[in-house]
């Protein structure tokens, strides 16, 4: 694939020189030179732009235990890079707000020895409190938001600007009106990065998926939108950059993941298992149960479940469908801009969802202890977060390391990759309340604090 390497900008008031020699009236002309970065160079200024994959989002919100490993952190310390800023969260971190009390905010969830809950919670006027680098003066390099939608890239400055109103990350991370009520595009591009990474369109399908009741055009982007508004963000991110520096970023986009390969959603033979007795359901031969049905039971809902609750066939084949359509336009736009490669984040998910243990097609903490009845061998052998959709430590080690081989095969760079069994994720945060610990099920707290992130 070409790349330009060098650019050259003649300065905007140059004056044309007709006659030989120089006065102090007609000064030699200044000739602008931009040196379009190459090889190790790219690697000096890095913005990562995207949703909660991005932003370190783990056991159903931000905390500083699990932001420190996001793939962004992780790939900016492979790099060298020690001023790479994100907007770190102190326990108990900031997960849902709907609590059941407007005036509270819950924090993460922790598995406290008989099942999943929710820390915290923390007065709303005291949320903004637990943001560390809050006074931090220029933009955070890791800029990813929780809830972000592709529209919201170019549209969203705030929590009343967000596609789901009343989205709070907005306001924690972009902190307007310091920075001019500008949106996550143009913060992440103010930086004038040399290397960007962008991962967004997840919650253009999972909104509708999460939902039990996926339409497209009502809970999902149409693709043809989703078309034109992805071709345009990766424009606007280069056009932006080379505006400010003369430069063109280099851009490592990831595609869509198959809502399969989460454990949030459970095989129904599977959700038996958990719930302990085959459970009746509304629609009929449901391929999937939302993990969070779980807490429907545990908070004395009766069957049979809903439709919101499961997903048939039907359902599945059509967001499967929207994601399928979605990477074909984000592998056509990678192909068609020199300075854009991909990082296949479709397949990636796929091995973390196999790789935990053999013919598990959804590897869920809690699925995992029932089986080995023993927290710290249930929590490694599992990539994913008790939220059911997000990687845990493990699983953003994972994928950094798939964003690094692109970087690498794209740069001609030997970056090395993260020690992911180096990694550890703790499911209890130290908050372990029993001694014998048990899979039990999901306290409806902590079910609407896994779902609250679909449902602004």
């Amino acid at each position: 694939m070409t790349k330009r390497i060098l650019a050259v900008v003649a300065a905007a008031a140059l004056l044309v020189v007709l006659l030989a020699g120089c006065t102090p009236d007609q000064p030699s002309p200044v000739e602008q030179t931009f040196h379009q970065p190459t090889g190790a160079e790219v690697l000096a200024n890095y913005v990562a732009l995207g949703n909660s994959l991005t932003a370190g989002y783990m056991d159903g919100g931000l905390v500083m235990n699990g932001q420190v490993n996001s793939f962004p952190q992780l790939i900016a310390r492979q790099l060298g890079l020690r001023d790479f800023q994100q907007p770190l969260i102190a326990w108990p971190g900031v997960g849902s707000s709907d609590t059941g009390d407007p005036d509270q905010v819950a924090g993460v969830l922790y598995f406290d020895g008989a099942g999943t809950t929710v820390a915290g919670p923390t007065p709303r006027a005291e949320v903004q409190n637990l943001l560390l680098a809050a006074a931090w003066p220029v933009p955070y390099n890791n800029l990813g938001v929780p809830g972000a939608t592709l529209a919201d890239m170019t549209n969203a400055t705030d929590s009343q600007t967000s596609q789901a109103p009343g989205n709070a990350y907005f306001d924690m991370i972009l902190r307007n009106p310091t920075f001019g009520n500008t949106t996550e595009l143009d913060q992440g591009t103010a930086l004038g990065p040399t290397l960007v990474t962008l991962w967004i369109g997840n919650n253009d399908v999972l909104g509708g998926a999460t939902s039990g009741q996926p339409e497209v055009g009502v809970n999902i982007t149409p693709p043809s939108l989703f078309e034109t508004m992805y071709t345009a963000l990766l424009d606007a991110v280069t056009q932006k950059v080379h505006t400010r520096t003369g430069f063109d970023p280099v851009i490592v986009v990831a595609n869509v993941p198959s809502i399969t390969t989460i454990p949030y959603f459970l095989p129904k033979a599977l959700f038996d298992a958990m719930a302990g007795a085959p459970i009746p359901t509304v629609e009929e031969d449901p391929v999937y149960v939302r993990l969070t049905a779980l807490s429907f039971l545990a908070g004395g809902g009766q069957p049979p479940l809903g439709a919101e609750w499961t997903l048939t066939q039907a359902e599945v084949d059509a967001v499967e469908g929207a994601v399928d359509d979605y990477n074909r336009i984000i592998a056509e736009a990678v192909d068609t801009r020199d300075n854009v490669y991909l990082f296949d984040a479709h397949a990636a998910m796929q091995v973390l969802a196999t790789q935990g243990m053999d013919g598990m097609t959804a590897n869920h903490f809690l699925v995992l202890l029932n089986q080995l009845g023993d927290i710290q061998a249930a929590a490694d052998a599992t990539f994913f977060s008790l939220d059911g959709v997000h990687p845990n430590n493990r699983g953003y080690g994972s994928i950094a390391n798939g964003f690094i081989d692109v970087i690498n095969a794209a740069l001609g760079t030997d970056v090395p990759h993260v020690d992911v069994a180096a990694l550890t994720w703790d499911p209890t945060y130290g908050q372990l309340g029993g001694d014998e610990p048990t899979a039990g099920l999901i306290s409806p707290a902590a079910g609407r604090a896994i779902d609250a992130l679909f449902r602004h």
